[in-house]
Order: structure tokens, then C-alpha cells, then sequence
């Protein structure tokens, strides 16, 4: 068998790997269907196996192309991550990084951590995207974002992976003028009979709380106004109309518009937070030194 495969070859393998179909696969290459068909057949004869079955409905893959796929994604992955290395090192600290942030990391530890990132890469592009876990998962594996900044407690999955940095915990809050803030203790009975405002598909978030709620025998609150935004989430609190369960660190943000933690007995949800990031990432050396950057940035921080 010849010495390893050429990168065309690889490009080849895996389109067809990704559409099953030929004429799609050579559409994304931008070469002809012949063309595509060749580069298969010479790459089986280099390495002397069938990859494909050839039918009517497609080629389905044998035993040896899913063998192959797995080391060509490493192969892939490994030589784009060399010349992402090799650019910047050529560039002088240039390179992209795109973040996806959950809304903790919005007033802890982000924002020096790039500011900090900056710094060291002069020509180094950062863009960040707020959101909930399940907006920015599925753009991680797309690979849209480089890196997402949230909490962990997600099932597992084979494509990623996580990295914990600090624990928090979830707090009620309100306007010190909300009927709650007026109690020493609030019940979960008092609780479902106010208002509360969430964000936008924070569905792993709002299953905590209705989760809190049904081991304890009680119907959970309903969510009445939703935003995108967590700087409208503390806006809609200072109206006094509305209750929310956000992140223990908000609150010192949301002190000078007036806000308070609601005395409840217990946590809705305690949880480590920290980076995720794809099994084979873009630009490895990036990420480690984001990595970095964030961790100084929580050295010697009191958790809950």
C-alpha cells in the first residue's frame, strides 16, 4: 500500500462520507461527478479496500470507510489546527475567536479575560454571542463558535468537551418593592403565585426550577414575559412586577436598579460552570490560552 493519502483524496472521502450521494458531494467540492467517482476508486486502490457499496439510493459506506472516517477527522482537524498555529505565529498574534457566552459569564470573569486575551495577541479578532445552553450548542458543533462559557450539568457528548472553573448557584430576585422582597421567608406556595420573567429557550433552566418544585409537592411559577436580553430580564425586575431565578452573580448588577434576593429556603439550582469546546478544535493553542486567561481570572474567587 502506497504511503498515505493526499489531501485531495481526503476532501474527496469525506464529502462523499457527509452526503452519501455522489452529485451532492461533488457539488460541494465544485468538481464533476466523474471526477469525484475517479478520486474514490484511486484512493480504494491505494489502500486496497472497498469503501463504498455503490446502490441506487447512494453510497453506503463499509466497514473500512467508517474505520478510515474516524482517523480522516483527526487528519482533517489535526492539519487545520497546524495551520491556524502556523498563522499566527506568521501573523504575529493574529487569529479569530468566536465565544459563545451563557448569561453568568456576562459580569464574571469574560470580560478581562479577553481584555486579557487582547493584549497578548495584538491582531487577535474576538466576537462573543450571548445566550442559553440551547442556543449555543448546536452553533459549537456547527463549529460557528470556537468556545462556549456555561454551566456543565448537560448530558455528554462524544464531539466535546468540558472544562469546569467555578460552582455557582441560583437566586430569586426581585425590587426591594415586590410583595416578596417584604417577607423574612417565602414559601413556594407564595412563590407560584407571582410572575416571573425568563430568558428566551432557557429550557435547561426553566426544567430546574419545575423540577425544584415538583419534589416538593407544589405547582411551579409561570413564566409571563420572556426576553433575548438579561439586561431587559433587569429591567423588567425593577418594574417590581416580576420575580426571576438568575445566577448568584447578577445580583451585585442589579443592586443599584433596586434589586433583592428573595428569601427562600434552598437552591433552585447549584451548578459548576466553566469552558466547552469541541473535541478537535479549530485553533488548540487559542483556546488553551483563553482557557488560561479565564481561569487567572477566577484564582482565589469565594464560590457558593
Amino acid at each position: 500500500m502506497e504511503d498515505l493519502i493526499n489531501s485531495n483524496l481526503l476532501s474527496c472521502f469525506l464529502a462523499v462520507m457527509k452526503h452519501r450521494r455522489l452529485t451532492v458531494a461533488a457539488d460541494e467540492l465544485c468538481i464533476t461527478q466523474p471526477a469525484l467517482s475517479k478520486s474514490i476508486q484511486r484512493l480504494e486502490e491505494k489502500l486496497e479496500v472497498q469503501l463504498f457499496d455503490r446502490r441506487q439510493d447512494g453510497m453506503a459506506p463499509t466497514k473500512y470507510a467508517l474505520t478510515l472516517a474516524r482517523h480522516a477527522y483527526v487528519i482533517r482537524a489535526e492539519s487545520d489546527a497546524a495551520r491556524a498555529e502556523l498563522g499566527i505565529l506568521r501573523g504575529g498574534g493574529s487569529g479569530t475567536l468566536a465565544i459563545g457566552i451563557a448569561p453568568l459569564w456576562t459580569v464574571y470573569g469574560l470580560p478581562t479575560a479577553v481584555a486579557r486575551l487582547v493584549k497578548q495577541r495584538a491582531q487577535l479578532q474576538v466576537r462573543i454571542v450571548s445566550g442559553v445552553l440551547s442556543t449555543l450548542i448546536p452553533p459549537l458543533l456547527k463549529g460557528d463558535l470556537d468556545v462556549v462559557c456555561t454551566a456543565l450539568d448537560f448530558p455528554a457528548q462524544a464531539e466535546i468537551v468540558r472544562k469546569p472553573i467555578l460552582t455557582s448557584d441560583h437566586i430569586l430576585l426581585a425590587h426591594r418593592r415586590h410583595p416578596l422582597a417584604q417577607l423574612k421567608s417565602v414559601s413556594l406556595a407564595q412563590l407560584a403565585e407571582h410572575r416571573f420573567v425568563g430568558l428566551v429557550g432557557d429550557y435547561h433552566g426553566m426544567e430546574r426550577m419545575q423540577r425544584f418544585f415538583a419534589l416538593r409537592g407544589h405547582q411551579p411559577p409561570v413564566v409571563r414575559a420572556e426576553a433575548t436580553s438579561i439586561e431587559m430580564i433587569l429591567s423588567l425586575l425593577a418594574t417590581g412586577e416580576f420575580v426571576a431565578s438568575l445566577a448568584r452573580q447578577w445580583l451585585k448588577r442589579g443592586e443599584p436598579l433596586g434589586l433583592v434576593k428573595i428569601p427562600i429556603r434552598g437552591t433552585f439550582w447549584k451548578f459548576e460552570t466553566g469552558i466547552v469546546h469541541r473535541v478537535n478544535p479549530r485553533d488548540p493553542a487559542l483556546i488553551e490560552q483563553f482557557e488560561r486567561a479565564l481561569r487567572a481570572e477566577n484564582e482565589g474567587v469565594e464560590h457558593p
